[in-house]
């Protein structure tokens, strides 16, 4: 069972409070997790991370023990909420690191907020066509009941789906644990990310420079030359033998990855 050691608390916005945790010292770096998730997204990183940065995992909106948004939030209601939060913390500028929707959530900072942003890291990002959002909405209409609450996954269902390439059971728990906490959020937030526009924010990312992260068996790679060719001063790596959320799976792998791109000489 993960157990925090860390400072946590939450900070007011217009929209509620959002729940962050805290650990380390130094530049900040910002940490978003994905769909359905919650800080236990990074629960495996954030001490190692720590020992360079100060790290700041948020919850988004509607998951985790941060605030349900009482209206309907999109990306960018997401980005500005998260911005607020930002300013309060006087995390005025840093590094951000977004796994699956917190990665276009990340992008959204670097569009709307450009000044907010030093390096920016992409992992397992989803570049979705808007145009076929109300299909792939259909498609994934199984994974909620009759009252838009999330079903539990099996073991089978994270391995076919590729959230990681070897799932353990402890994984699994987590997993439809942090799902019911969010609640009927975790469709909300999907629908928003089904219809969030990614293609056309690329242009507008002026990061120092980003890194475009994917594990190997990742079933959201089919973007991964997309990011990679349309962001200014991109580059890219692939985990190998890793899914969706590679620091679950291999932080070791993962806190190396992103270290050597974050490191001052990297730029």
């Amino acid at each position: 069972m993960f157990v925090r050691r860390d400072l946590k608390d939450s900070v007011p916005t217009p929209e509620g409070n959002m729940h962050f945790v805290k650990k380390g010292s130094g530049y900040p770096l910002v940490l978003l997790h994905p769909l359905g998730t919650s800080t236990w997204a990074w629960h495996t990183v954030l001490d190692p991370l720590s020992q360079h940065f100060t790290c700041y995992a948020f919850d988004m909106l509607g998951h985790g023990e941060s605030d349900k948004p009482t209206r309907h939030f999109n990306i960018p209601d997401y980005a500005r909420a998260l911005d607020e939060a930002c300013q309060v913390l006087n995390i005025h500028r840093g590094h951000y690191v977004g796994n699956s929707v917190g990665a276009c959530l990340a992008i959204e900072m670097a569009a709307s907020y450009p000044d907010r942003l030093d390096k920016l890291a992409l992992v397992g990002c989803p570049v979705w066509d808007v145009r076929a959002a109300a299909q792939r909405l259909q498609e994934g209409a199984g994974d909620y009941d009759a009252r838009g609450l999330p079903r539990p996954r099996t073991l089978e269902q994270l391995k076919a789906r590729a959230t990681f390439a070897n799932p353990k059971q402890e994984w699994l728990e987590a997993t439809n644990r942090t799902r019911a906490q969010a609640g009927v959020w975790v469709r909300n937030l999907m629908e928003s990310l089904a219809y969030y526009d990614v293609l056309a924010r690329l242009p507008l990312v002026r990061a120092t420079a980003t890194l475009v992260m994917y594990g190997e068996h990742d079933r959201l790679r089919d973007g991964e030359e997309i990011l990679h060719n349309n962001i200014v001063n991109a580059r890219k790596v692939v985990l190998p033998g890793l899914g969706h959320i590679p620091q679950i799976e291999d932080p070791k792998t993962f806190v190396s990855a992103l270290l050597e791109f974050l490191k001052p000489e990297g730029r």
